[in-house]
């Protein structure tokens, strides 16, 4: 995945995202870009402040948290959108894939009438041919009996299947942005590896953030990675080379973590702390 050398798709500069009396900070000052086709990686553990970011991009944050700072999507401000004016981007400029498709459909729809609708929503002049773009967008992520799976409950698919009709729904607008949340965590290896691979596909040529806790998952997909800790942005650059070269403890102690494949048997397997203590650790 190539970035193009046209103007940043997306820039984000100094976010700050806060929640409760006291003002608690969950994003401190992240500054980042992603260019035209690029995939951006972020990673970092659980309470890093990658899917509140995430999140802040998306403008889905509960009510009483508090941005400031800047995100600039095609050279548009979003910070201070109102609620209307960004449900006119989510679902055709802006699309999330999340981590569990159970709670992003709807149980009480028919996964095929859930895509329908999200096309439909910014798109009411191909009524008359959604249903045949639903289909073929069940096919292009690889799932072998489109119509049976669109007129199933999302409750009848398998957590793969579900994760593929996820995946269509996101991209059947051609978004330009599209995030990705953890979107294989659930999985188990076998049906995350397929699913790496359809979105590395899917993903070729647009702009995308990939958000994960697992550099291993991050390096098959993204050109580039931001490493968060406690809110903050500690490492960034082409991820070959931080993967190959880290200059952050931290960043070495999520590589170490993550090569327990190279530690001999009866040894204690690597942990971050071993390389960095995170606070309230």
């Amino acid at each position: 995945m190539t970035p193009a050398t046209d103007a940043p798709t997306l820039e984000v500069t100094d976010l700050t995202v806060t929640f409760g009396r006291r003002r608690q900070k969950a994003v401190d000052g992240v500054s980042f870009t992603v260019a035209a086709g690029e995939t951006l990686g972020i990673i970092g553990q659980s309470g890093s402040g990658k899917s509140v970011t995430a999140l802040a991009i998306m403008g889905l944050l509960p009510e009483h948290a508090v941005v400031s700072g800047s995100i600039r999507f095609g050279g548009r401000e979003l910070v201070g959108l109102g609620e209307r004016e960004y449900r006119g981007l989510r679902g055709d400029d802006l699309a999330m894939i999340f981590q569990e498709p159970m709670t992003a459909l709807d149980p009480t729809m028919r996964v095929g009438r859930q895509i329908g609708e999200v096309v439909a929503l910014h798109h009411s002049d191909r009524r008359g041919g959604i249903r045949g773009e639903v289909l073929t967008w069940l096919g292009r992520v690889g799932i072998d009996e489109p119509e049976r799976i669109a007129d199933s409950f999302p409750h009848e698919l398998s957590g793969g299947q579900r994760q593929r009709a996820l995946i269509a729904m996101a991209l059947a607008n051609q978004p330009r942005l599209v995030l990705c949340d953890e979107p294989t965590t659930a999985l188990d290896v076998l049906v995350q590896r397929q699913i790496l691979a359809l979105l590395r596909e899917q993903l070729e040529g647009r702009s995308a953030i990939f958000v994960s806790h697992d550099l291993a998952v991050v390096r098959q997909t993204a050109t580039r990675v931001v490493v968060m800790l406690e809110g903050r942005i500690v490492e960034e650059g082409p991820i070959e080379a931080v993967i190959a070269q880290p200059r952050h403890p931290y960043t070495r102690g999520l590589i170490a973590s993550a090569r327990i494949d190279r530690v001999p048997p009866g040894q204690r397997l690597p942990s971050v702390a071993d390389f960095y203590r995170v606070e309230g650790q």
